[in-house]
């Protein structure tokens, strides 16, 4: 193993000298401040070397290829944040945070939102996710980060804090602007499912059961969707349906379905479903 790590560090050695005497200008900063020049750093490191690891980000070794990069070039805003995966997949927010902060001052317009993502679906920091999201909203008007619209996370943010009002004013937003942008006009089941959600807790019940329905149109397996519907049929006493959408949802979790979210290895999402509670709830039933 020391004859390994030896051959790499000196591989990367090797590889950042090369780099430094073959890129012009790098002490003074200019080619540094250059787009096209970091991008080059990136495939030389990244693409070409830490992403070709066995096991990825896990690998030891993807630190030492991102910390060569930024030692030839400490603003990279990109490699701050690659620097920082392994942190958040290990549960280390401090560190990762650490890290993401360095990306956002320098490239806010593309780290801000990432920032606002992690603290809402990560460390469920909803206060400090909506901070993030309303400066990400003044610097892209209604963009989008790992495949939702910022208004996406706004809802789930108020949802979670209690403040429906706002909570349902983000989620329609953002139903609304994915209607007038596809084609089919099919909204992300979470949108629907989160709205209903909303709507559940004010009482809604009828709206709730009506977005609840949209959503099991578009993904008649997802576990949450039906769970939550469950539970509105459940306070009607209508205890058939309950029984027939608790009994669909523990057989999609057992059959593998989920919201099918990216990050869901990684974290449970806000309201996010498990086997106990559909269980515990059909145990209520048979008493």
């Amino acid at each position: 193993m020391k004859a390994i790590s030896s051959v790499l560090y000196l591989s990367l050695y090797i590889l950042s000298g090369s780099a430094c005497h073959s890129m012009a200008g790098i002490s003074d900063g200019k080619d540094c401040n250059n787009k096209k020049f970091q991008d080059s750093l990136i495939a030389r490191f990244v693409d070409s070397g830490a992403a070709k690891l066995p096991y990825f980000y896990n690998n030891p070794s993807w630190d030492k290829y991102l910390d060569s990069l930024l030692a030839i070039c400490p603003q990279v805003a990109s490699a701050y944040q690659l620097k920082a995966v392994p942190a958040i997949k290990n549960g280390e927010y401090t560190k990762a945070y650490e890290l993401d902060e360095r990306a956002v001052k320098l490239d806010p317009q593309q780290f801000v939102p990432y920032l606002g993502f992690l603290k809402c679906i990560f460390t469920k920091d909803y206060n400090g996710a909506i901070k993030d999201f309303d400066v990400a909203n003044r610097i892209i008007p209604g963009g989008a980060e790992m495949d939702h619209g910022f208004y996406f996370y706004l809802g789930i943010c108020y949802l979670q804090l209690g403040n429906y009002k706002e909570a349902g004013r983000n989620f329609n937003i953002d139903i609304s602007s994915q209607r007038a942008t596809s084609k089919t006009s099919e909204v992300h089941f979470n949108s629907l499912l989160y709205m209903a959600l909303t709507e559940m807790g004010e009482d809604r019940f009828d709206s709730a059961i009506h977005y609840f329905n949209e959503c099991l149109h578009i993904y008649k397996e997802l576990p949450e969707a039906n769970y939550y519907l469950a539970l509105i049929y459940k306070n009607k006493k209508q205890y058939y349906l309950t029984r027939k959408y608790l009994e669909i949802a523990k057989q999609s979790v057992l059959d593998g379905y989920t919201m099918n979210e990216d990050n869901l290895f990684y974290v449970n999402y806000p309201r996010q479903v498990t086997l106990f509670e559909i269980d515990e709830q059909l145990g209520l039933l048979s008493k």
